[in-house]
């Protein structure tokens, strides 16, 4: 009687067993697709507001775009894709884990996020991200989101980053932006519309198909103005190559110009040219010309463009260094000369870079922010060439594509600050080849 007890109950768990391995995997294929990255099929797929065709159009991809695949119903894809957001029929988009691409500047949306080395919780945290910090997405893997972070690829969870177009912060040149662009594009695409007006509710004035010439007059937001056997309208310009493409330049007397806020620094006047990276809010420029809309920049050695919004030539001068002020932050910071490095850490039991410029400002007596990137926002800014004891120094990261370091000016062409690679808090020359290669920006708060 036992042993028919026995084998009952042995029974009931296998069956127990399966059901239970029955429903996680129902469940697994149920959720499969709802998070990845998707790839166009079809030579040219819309992307909807709502998941039906009757639903207006919110943008049209070409063949091979790879989207954010961030959920699914009833035989669409939710994606996003360069700050737009909608959906997509499954009909025409492969779904895939992962994938890389060209997905826009992502802006944190949480604090305190961390940036892990791998797609999952599993992997360790290499650093942490606050809101408003900005990373170039470079690609999907299931729920995280693959970043350029300090020079190396790492991931963030999407639920914490809001895809941008291109232009930091989320910002971009309005629509109806006019840019003085020229030259001859070629279409990429098959059946590509010329439309009356910069928009996909303007009306169809002809089909193209791929490797057809077209003289560019023009460009309004995200559309060339274009002109093809006497007819003039638009084409959408990501199907229409910008290969010789010029861009008529006004020389203007050099002006000094700020950044009012997180912008890209572009190689040419419009949204269409690549980035050369993300210039932060407050960051110093050198105005040298004017292409429609767009300034053309100099900015620590480089030339591009920047639109003319995001430009303010109303520079406040920094004001005069408080000598005895800015000796006593150094006099405290050198207290902490050989404390060991220690990421995240804000007290003399260890400190990170931007940890030990805020402790020491603490002591004494003034509240900054925690961050290298919010630091480049306090006080005032000041030239590398007006440099006094006191100030606050920042650095870009190792790639050079964010601000990833701070310090404190001491004299004499050097700072001290947290060292990662020193491990400890000491003195180092501005003029050393890393250092001088990287410097961002400095800010007076005493």
């Amino acid at each position: 009687m036992r042993r028919r007890n026995k084998n009952a109950l042995l029974r009931l768990a296998v069956v127990f067993g399966i059901l239970i391995c029955l429903a996680t995997v129902t469940a697994a294929v149920a959720h499969a697709d709802s998070e990845g990255a998707g790839t166009v099929t079809a030579s040219a797929l819309n992307m909807r507001s709502q998941p039906s065709t009757a639903s207006s159009v919110v943008t049209c991809l070409p063949r091979g775009t790879v989207v954010a695949i961030t959920g699914s119903a009833d035989g669409w894809y939710q994606v996003s894709y360069k700050g737009q957001s909608g959906y997509m029929s499954k009909d025409y988009v492969t779904y895939g884990v992962s994938g890389t691409g060209d997905f826009g500047t992502g802006t944190v949306t949480g604090t305190y996020v961390n940036v892990r080395s791998g797609p999952t919780t599993a992997y360790e945290a290499i650093g942490q991200a606050n809101k408003g910090d900005t990373f170039s997405v470079t690609g999907v893997n299931g729920a995280f989101y693959q970043i350029n972070y300090n020079g190396r690829t790492a991931y963030v969870y999407s639920a914490y980053v809001s895809l941008g177009s291109g232009s930091a912060g989320g910002q971009s040149a309005p629509a109806s932006s006019t840019g003085s662009v020229s030259g001859t594009g070629v279409i990429t695409g098959d059946y590509v519309n010329m439309r009356s007006g910069p928009g996909t509710g303007y009306t169809v004035l002809g089909t193209y198909n791929s490797g057809t010439k077209m003289t560019i007059t023009g460009q309004s937001g995200d559309w060339y103005a274009v002109s093809y056997n006497g007819v003039s309208g638009y084409v959408y310009k990501q199907y229409l190559s910008q290969s010789g493409v010029t861009a008529e330049v006004q020389s203007m007397t050099e002006t000094p110009a700020v950044t009012t806020a997180g912008v890209n620094l572009r190689e040419g006047p419009s949204t269409a040219y690549t980035s050369k990276g993300v210039l932060s809010r407050g960051t110093a420029v050198t105005i040298t010309g004017k292409s429609g809309q767009w300034y053309k920049v100099s900015w620590s050695g480089t030339s591009g463009y920047i639109y003319q919004d995001y430009l303010s030539t109303n520079v406040a001068s920094a004001p005069a260094a408080n000598s005895s002020a800015g000796e006593k932050i150094v006099a405290e910071a050198k207290k902490y000369m050989g404390v060991r490095y220690v990421y995240g850490g804000t007290s003399p039991s260890g400190f990170d870079c931007s940890g030990f410029v805020y402790y020491v400002y603490k002591q004494c007596g003034y509240s900054i922010t925690r961050t290298a990137s919010a630091q480049n926002s306090v006080g005032a800014y000041v030239s590398r060439s007006n440099l006094q004891p006191g100030d606050i120094i920042i650095f870009y990261n190792a790639g050079k594509t964010a601000i990833g370091h701070s310090g404190i000016y001491i004299g004499d062409g050097k700072f001290i600050h947290a060292s990662s690679g020193g491990g400890k808090v000491m003195i180092s020359g501005l003029n050393e080849s890393y250092y001088n290669t990287r410097f961002y920006s400095a800010r007076r708060v005493a």
